[in-house]
């Protein structure tokens, strides 16, 4: 089980999750919600869950920040967020 206590947020990782049409507010709200967890590459972790108002997201967290310091703790990077598109 996959707890996210804080997320640390920089201008790098709030315009690149921006630039898919996702909020900040968005991927805290999964964070702290029901998610489903599966672990990636370079340690990272893949979340996938629904906002209050329906939308299917995917977020990938990362344990260390872009300076590749190890926060620990349930302390995560948002490396990005991107909406499920089912064009079917």
């Amino acid at each position: 089980m996959i707890l996210v206590n804080s997320l640390i947020w920089d201008e790098w990782n709030k315009e690149h999750i921006a630039r898919h049409n996702i909020s900040q507010q968005e991927v805290e709200e999964i964070c702290q919600g029901t998610f489903l967890a599966v672990e990636s590459y370079r340690k990272r972790i893949q979340l996938t869950g629904k906002t209050k108002r329906g939308r299917k997201l995917f977020i990938i967290l990362s344990p260390e920040g872009r300076d590749l310091k190890i926060y620990g703790k349930g302390i995560y990077y948002p490396v990005t967020a991107f909406e499920e598109v089912n064009d079917l």
